[in-house]
């Protein structure tokens, strides 16, 4: 079986568990295990739209976010871009950073438009500012913002002077492209912020592997500001995702499929996945959720109404 094969069952075996799930239990609860149908992103990063974001809190263990939700920022993604926040915030901590990571923007709990980004529409894009030193005394410290950092590694226009960690931004990208469950395609910063990350990751001697990853993820974006201020992290669809039309917005990089390998818990063969399919009933109706398009979903607040909008328009009986 190739890989992209392996790829497209998993996608139906989650979407169909979660179907069967939603017609034995209704809206209230899915089966242990089963993905929610409805959930995930949608479309392009650019044009998408998030069903049933998942919420990062304003802060967590090893985490804090720069703006809270009153104060605009936007706390909604996929459940595997969440869990990707909290997992590298973890084992930031784990390694001993004493500083919290400072989250940015995701998206809306809908998704759509947002009017400070070209992307971070569906809920797989994160902001995730660079930890940062002290000039003077060379002491970690909380990132007030977004900080500049200029090719020497040096903040651009601050009236006390910050530093570029490299030893803890590498650690992070560690994190991030060490993460099995993570799928991250893209780690968006500028070129030099690269090549100092890179040049790092060689004077300690990390893994050759993981430098050679780390050389294919970490790149400028070619169409925004260079992202000499933080990093921009996207994730991959999921299978099941992809199957309802999420569209990546960037390479398949050859390791994920054996990331997911690994991650994957969902046992499945193709006889257990046509009983699945031929046990949902009918009744179910498809189509964007009403009022939600690629270029208005705008953030709004969390309700309760999982069934009357859903990404799938499941009527629930």
């Amino acid at each position: 079986m190739t890989s992209s094969s392996r790829a497209l069952r998993r996608g139906l075996a989650s979407l169909f568990l979660g179907l069967a799930a939603h017609a034995l239990t209704g809206c209230a609860h899915l089966l242990p295990g089963a993905a929610s149908p409805e959930g995930g992103s949608r479309g392009k990063p650019s044009t998408g739209w998030l069903a049933h974001g998942v919420r990062l809190p304003d802060r967590g263990p090893g985490f804090e976010a720069l703006r809270t939700e009153s104060e605009g920022g936007l706390h909604f993604g996929t459940d595997r871009v969440v869990g990707m926040v909290r997992r590298s915030a973890r084992a930031m901590m784990r390694d001993g950073v004493a500083v919290p990571l400072k989250v940015g923007d995701l998206s809306g709990l809908r998704g759509g438009q947002v009017t400070r980004h070209h992307s971070h529409r569906n809920g797989r894009d994160v902001d995730l500012l660079y930890f940062t030193r002290d000039a003077a005394s060379g002491r970690p410290v909380i990132a007030p913002g977004f900080i500049r950092y200029n090719r020497a590694g040096d903040s651009v226009g601050l009236a006390t002077p910050l530093r570029f960690d490299l030893e803890r931004n590498w650690r992070l990208v560690e994190a991030l492209l060490q993460d099995p469950h993570a799928g991250v395609i893209r780690v968006f910063c500028a070129s030099w912020i690269k090549a100092m990350l890179l040049d790092h990751a060689r004077r300690i001697g990390a893994p050759g592997w993981l430098v050679e990853r780390a050389e294919l993820v970490l790149a400028q974006p070619g169409d925004s500001a260079p992202h000499d201020d933080h990093f921009h992290v996207r994730v991959a669809c999921t299978p099941g995702e992809r199957v309802l039309g999420c569209q990546d917005g960037g390479p398949l990089w050859p390791w994920l499929d054996k990331d997911w390998e690994k991650a994957d818990a969902t046992p499945m063969d193709d006889d257990a996945l046509l009983a699945l399919m031929e046990a949902i009933p009918p009744g179910f109706v498809h189509g964007p959720p009403d009022g939600i398009s690629p270029s208005s979903a705008a953030p709004g607040k969390p309700d309760a109404s999982y069934c009357e909008r859903p990404a799938i328009e499941l009527v629930c009986r």
